[in-house]
């Protein structure tokens, strides 16, 4: 059964096309990898999911609910970035709370659940720490925390290895292949034809 449904979901500038009828459907827990050469369309799709961009046409359905038109911070989908996106004047458990903080969560329930997911990705220790004292797998693991916290039905990673060399991406990939046991649905891009990422259940090309 589907849990993200995208229907014929197009994205023009001005004359330019940058996504053409895209349909795509993923199941509840299914791990979906999006693969293409840049410039294809795979980040503006994720950017439609995800609420930053409004398609031209079609319609995003999450759970059979028309989000086409929902505004990004109430759809409460997981984003994680290549470019990390965190807030250098922030410590790392500053970080990963902001979403909670934004969704009025109390303070002890802040503070327990950045704690588990903090130590779901194995940086408990690193809790004060502001992001320029982390090395590159640090900061994208302390994103990938960012997006998690807030307990997404669907995480978007958007090229979140590109950054990192061979020994961390793998490490990476292990972090997400414990999270299918979360049942949680992700969309991943990659340019990485040579190798798509193991955990993916579904390889699917962009032209």
């Amino acid at each position: 059964m589907s849990f993200l449904e995208l229907q014929g979901l197009t994205k023009r500038f001005d004359d330019f096309t940058a996504v053409n009828d895209c349909s795509l459907s993923i199941a509840k827990g299914e791990f979906v990898c999006l693969l293409g050469p840049s410039g294809c369309g795979k980040t503006t799709t994720l950017q439609m999911v995800a609420g930053f961009v409004l398609p031209s046409q079609g319609r995003i359905l999450l759970d059979g609910k028309d989000i086409t038109g929902v505004k990004p911070d109430k759809r409460g989908l997981g984003i994680v970035f290549q470019s990390y996106a965190l807030f250098p004047h922030m410590t790392v458990a500053d970080n990963v709370a902001f979403g909670l903080e934004m969704r009025g969560v109390p303070a002890p329930e802040r503070r327990r659940r950045v704690g588990e997911t903090l130590e779901l990705v194995h940086l408990e220790a690193l809790t004060e720490r502001y992001p320029r004292e982390l090395s590159g797998g640090q900061r994208q693991r302390v994103a990938m925390a960012r997006a998690l916290v807030i307990q997404p039905p669907v995480l978007l990673l958007d090229e979140p290895m590109g950054a990192l060399d061979a020994k961390l991406r793998e490490e990476m990939q292990i972090e997400l292949r414990a999270l299918q046991q979360c049942r949680l649905s992700c969309v991943h891009c990659s340019t990485a034809w040579a190798s798509p990422p193991s955990w993916s259940h579904t390889t699917r090309p962009r032209p």
